[in-house]
């Protein structure tokens, strides 16, 4: 199997149209469909269909997606480790995030540690929902993923790091939920217009639970993925959202939010590091996995401090 076809057909896939992906891949058109009809050809089946507008992906077309990511990501770990050699460790690690999680908060550390003492070590950090990653570990599309436990996956392991419990969080001049303290009900809650994620999302899965279980309507204003936007929009005080602390430390100042423990339920899910069962992990892997547990356990001990008190002070 060539992998320079491989990467063609990715090219297109992530682009959606052949002119286009010609371009950026510095090739004529002829050629790149060539390449393409040469990968159907070999696998037996059709892997695009052609439109108007461009190209969509069939079924075995995003089967062979899926499994050619993993395959370039190994050749790119392959040709890192053998051109650096030497006696530290060097390669391609490519880590996953969950999104709206603890995570987020452990990104940067990691880079700067991993660049600190490992600088032969290229780290790839991707950010997605706790189901892809899972799935992506499973496929040998990345090393390892900080996530939220999905609890059994067959092909993955999963080492349970911390547990958290959610919280309300509202924008810092937004009306206060209560008067004072920093406990709220569920339904003093519900009267508020939430910004969450998609329903396929461990925080949104995890809150519509719990208000389902107290007979009250959670109201959604707004469904958002990128956490940059629902930082924005939280501190702009279009709605309220609900994440665990050190999620909020990551993505907000002290002063933009507060935050509010629930008196009357208890949110609470664990922080997995996820890796496969069957493929073990590369020498360089194995080094960023035990820094990423040190810092995971980092902020376990050290906990959230300095967001703005409810309690009618500041």
């Amino acid at each position: 199997m060539d992998t320079r076809r491989l990467g063609y057909f990715v090219r297109v896939v992530d682009i959606g149209n052949i002119t286009r992906a010609a371009e950026s891949l510095h090739i004529t058109q002829s050629a790149l469909s060539q390449h393409i009809s040469g990968l159907e050809s070999e696998f037996r089946t059709r892997l695009l269909e052609r439109t108007g507008r461009g190209v969509t992906v069939t079924g075995p077309g995003r089967s062979l997606y899926r499994y050619a990511q993993g395959i370039l990501r190994l050749e790119k770990a392959a040709r890192i480790d053998l051109r650096d050699g030497g006696g530290s460790p060097a390669g391609l690690v490519t880590v996953g995030l969950a999104s709206y999680s603890m995570a987020s908060g452990v990104a940067i550390p990691l880079l700067r540690a991993v660049r600190g003492r490992f600088p032969a070590i290229q780290l790839q950090l991707i950010q997605n929902l706790t189901v892809v990653m899972s799935q992506a570990v499973l496929l040998g599309q990345v090393d390892m993923a900080l996530i939220y436990d999905p609890g059994h996956v067959k092909g993955v392991a999963f080492e349970r790091m911390v547990e958290e419990d959610f919280h309300l969080i509202t924008g810092a001049r937004a009306p206060r939920v209560t008067p004072r303290g920093d406990e709220v009900t569920l339904r003093q809650a519900a009267a508020l217009d939430f910004l969450l994620p998609s329903e396929v999302h461990t925080v949104r899965r995890i809150t519509d639970a719990a208000f389902h279980t107290a007979g009250l309507h959670c109201s959604i204003a707004a469904e958002i993925e990128p956490s940059m936007v629902l930082r924005e929009a939280v501190v702009a005080g279009l709605g309220a959202t609900i994440l665990p602390l050190s999620a909020v430390r990551a993505y907000f100042a002290p002063d933009e939010v507060r935050a509010y423990r629930f008196s009357d339920a208890r949110m609470r899910t664990g922080m997995a590091l996820c890796t496969s069962e069957v493929q073990p992990l590369s020498e360089p892997a194995e080094v960023v996995a035990g820094v990423l547990r040190g810092l995971v356990a980092e902020v376990q001990e050290g906990g959230v401090r300095g967001y703005r008190s409810t309690d009618g002070g500041s």
